[in-house]
């Protein structure tokens, strides 16, 4: 795979990472925002010719991520989750009824896995603030899931690598299509693992 010329400027260039940073932030507040597709696509280029670094690539998403969860943290604290704007409507508001009930019940499987649940970022970042865990505990939450939608993301961007015939753009095409189908599905195994009936005694973890 080569990368057209005009293109390059821009992949190459260091502000892509404190941009795709600020995009994966912003993310955590308005879920519309497609930082996921983003990265899968960016990964999906990584390591050519005048494209980005991966690594570089990873650490962007994770420090975006986390910046983005402890902002929503942080105005769920002094807000409330329902004064700042980040609930209103019934979906939302049911998504986060849901986030806190999964939190209580299986706290590492969802935290490890919210970010492949519709609404499931902001919602688990709302739920955890909500449920009172210190921040402290918080920021490792956020780190460890970030930690692995990161790698998820760029890495599934990167897995086009094992077809090199493919030109540029139907590698990006490729990685996105795999990323929503394999997101679509780890989000289905984890919501069914998260609401089986008759959890674990005990597998709550407080705050």
């Amino acid at each position: 795979m080569d990368l057209a010329s005009d293109s390059t400027t821009i992949l190459g260039s260091l502000w892509l990472y404190p941009v795709g940073a600020v995009m994966v932030m912003l993310s955590a507040q308005i879920p519309p925002i497609p930082s996921t597709t983003a990265f899968v696509a960016l990964g999906a280029v990584a390591g050519l010719d005048g494209g980005p670094n991966a690594l570089l690539l990873v650490a962007a998403m994770m420090a975006g991520a986390m910046a983005g969860d402890l902002g929503t943290y942080a105005l769920t604290r002094l807000f409330g989750q329902t004064r700042w704007g980040s609930t209103r409507g019934p979906r939302r508001q049911r998504a986060v009824d849901s986030a806190t009930r999964r939190l209580r019940e299986r706290p590492y499987i969802f935290i490890l896995t919210s970010r492949f649940i519709p609404l499931g970022r902001l919602s688990s970042n709302i739920a955890a603030t909500v449920a009172g865990y210190p921040l402290r505990t918080f920021t490792g939450f956020s780190l460890a899931s970030a930690v692995v939608w990161s790698l998820y993301s760029v890495g599934v961007g990167m897995g086009t690598r094992f077809f090199p015939g493919l030109s540029t753009l139907a590698a990006v095409i490729i990685a996105i299509v795999a990323s929503i189908a394999l997101g679509w599905l780890m989000g289905k195994v984890s919501t069914f693992l998260l609401d089986r009936k008759n959890p674990r005694p005990g597998a709550g973890v407080g705050p």
